[in-house]
């Protein structure tokens, strides 16, 4: 559960840096130096105690690209939440594939766990702590839209998909005393059921709204977290489904 949490950081180190200092090379390095205070900070995921609603395997930390500067190498990323969550998906969206790029560059995992597609224009990152980490082109001073992906080991393969989402829920309500859903919506990937999480919280003074595609296979679960300022989000939401549309988990 504890690489879902660092998923959250890793997002808002990628975006607050990147707003603050307009350098790519500041916000890797920010990047990398909050995931690894958040990994030592974490407990395993077996011994983190889930939704009430859920067995004790289900304890997942639960974030998405969370913006976060050097300050929040201090926030208790568990899971100890001790009520379920009490949001369902949307029935209307339940079960819809999400779009794919178009074009694009393709991203194969080194150790051929998975793939994606990435547009042309964006950078790799580095992002200690996530498998992999994209940002956006912007200009100096703003902040750019992040994505990053983060495969979780669960602690046995009956952990479901909406046991993992109560857990995660609980988790962001602790950790963000301002998180708000924005929707969550039941879709698919690649032919394979996920759940995408929409939602806002306060990071280091801004709004942001982040997103999270999350899908789960045998004992691993893959988490597409995506990032934005409140303000650009939905001008890059299009993007963010179609990225994750083309996440394939490699068979």
């Amino acid at each position: 559960m504890r690489k879902q949490a660092i998923v959250v950081l890793l997002a808002l180190g990628l975006l607050l840096t990147a707003c603050s200092t307009g350098s790519p090379t500041a916000t890797t390095e920010i990047v990398a130096t909050t995931a690894a205070v958040t990994t030592a900070s974490t407990t395993p995921a077996a011994s983190v105690a889930p939704a009430s609603s859920a067995p004790a395997s289900a304890t997942r930390s639960g974030a998405a690209p969370v913006p976060t500067v050097a300050a929040t190498a201090t926030v208790n990323v568990r899971a100890t939440a001790s009520a379920p969550s009490t949001r369902t998906a949307s029935p209307a969206a339940a079960g819809t594939p999400l779009p794919v790029l178009g074009a694009g560059q393709p991203y194969n995992d080194p150790q051929g766990r998975f793939s994606f597609s990435i547009p042309n224009n964006w950078t790799q990152v580095q992002a200690a702590g996530a498998e992999i980490a994209f940002q956006s082109p912007a200009p100096a001073g703003t902040i750019p839209a992040t994505i990053n992906i983060v495969l979780e080991k669960l602690p046995s393969a009956t952990v479901t998909l909406d046991e993992y989402d109560q857990a995660g829920e609980a988790n962001l309500k602790q950790q963000f005393p301002d998180y708000k859903s924005v929707s969550l919506t039941k879709v698919t990937i690649d032919g394979k059921p996920a759940y995408k999480r929409v939602y806002t919280a306060t990071i280091a003074g801004r709004i942001l709204q982040l997103q999270q595609v999350y899908l789960i296979e045998r004992d691993v679960a893959y988490v597409i977290s995506c990032g934005a300022p409140q303000e650009s989000f939905a001008s890059n939401a299009t993007i963010f489904d179609q990225i994750s549309g083309t996440f394939k988990i490699a068979q």
